[in-house]
């Protein structure tokens, strides 16, 4: 059982979240035109960007054939943004160079590809694999997934797995509600090999309940999605600890300044959708920031419908 406890401060100071419709719509603040402009209305897609790969240092993620702020900067190994950021829709150029202060260096180029970009589209954008030739195979490379989340119907969730665990072979996934719960004998996901994305998948909303008094509003949550990974056709070992997702923040009714305020994704709230992406352990003594075991990353890929006017 997990408590959140809101105050009208704390609940002011939880982070924007967002998905395509929100990167969109930012993205789109501000180019309408007025009396004395005419600009142009951009169409827009929106993409997530990960570094996957567990054997370098930091990189830059950024489109350079336009002036666009779809961009990751300074990227450890396990960096990403979880909310889509806008990106012009396309064909757009993304280079991947290596972070520094250093122009001899920042200026090298790791990556470069091209991709049209479909307007209102979300993406994902995997950079995985390894880099240093010792560590090979699989090669350092780069996917770009285009997300497709259905719309839960009234109380159901979305989630859907992607396997970018480079050097892990492959997996059995399931998402359990309680760390007691057994692995069914079918595994929700099964033999997701490295490079493959499995459909997404409904299912019921994490339980809560409200408590509301003159100052605060406390939300008890009861059960917790968690995503169990293990070997094709075994239960035991996990792969690493069962990972709990994001439970999010319902909407509620803020009960100092009588605001209603829209829902934060996460598992507890209908209508999101997730994508939990495999990651792998990093390679010893790499310039990779270190991280013993695998995990999975989460990445809002729908956001439920806004509850406030």
């Amino acid at each position: 059982m997990n408590d959140s406890h809101l105050s009208h401060v704390e609940r002011m100071m939880t982070p924007l979240r967002s998905s395509v419709a929100g990167a969109l719509a930012m993205a789109v603040l501000g180019c309408h035109g007025n009396a004395v402009t005419n600009s142009q209305i951009v169409a827009m897609a929106a993409i997530h960007f990960v570094n996957a790969v567990p054997d370098t240092g930091q990189m830059d993620y950024r489109v350079v054939d336009i002036a666009s702020n779809a961009s990751l900067f300074d990227a450890d190994f396990r960096s990403f943004n979880s909310i889509y950021k806008g990106i012009e829709a396309g064909t757009r150029e993304i280079r991947v160079f290596n972070s520094s202060t250093d122009p001899a260096i920042s200026s090298q180029v790791l990556w470069d590809t091209t991709f049209a970009f479909t307007q209102d589209q979300g993406y994902t954008f995997v950079h995985t694999g390894f880099a240093r030739v010792a560590d090979q195979p699989p090669v350092r490379t780069v996917w770009i997934i285009p997300d497709t989340p259905p719309t839960p119907a009234a109380a159901q969730v979305g989630l859907r797995f992607i396997h970018a665990g480079a050097g892990i072979g492959p997996v059995d996934v399931n998402f359990l509600r309680k760390g007691s719960d057994t692995l069914p004998d079918t595994p929700l996901f099964a033999n997701v090999a490295y490079g493959g994305t499995a459909t997404y998948s409904l299912m019921p909303h994490d339980s809560f309940t409200v408590t509301t008094t003159s100052t605060a509003v406390t939300f008890t949550y009861y059960d917790t999605l968690r995503v169990v990974v293990t070997a094709t056709g075994t239960k035991t070992p996990l792969l690493f600890a069962a990972t709990v997702a994001p439970l999010g923040i319902p909407g509620y009714r803020d009960p100092l300044t009588k605001e209603d305020l829209n829902p934060v994704p996460g598992t507890a709230v209908p209508g999101t959708v997730l994508t939990a992406l495999l990651v792998p352990r990093s390679v010893a003594g790499s310039p990779a920031v270190q991280f013993a075991t695998p995990t999975v990353l989460y990445f809002v890929d729908k956001r439920p419908p806004n509850t406030a006017p």
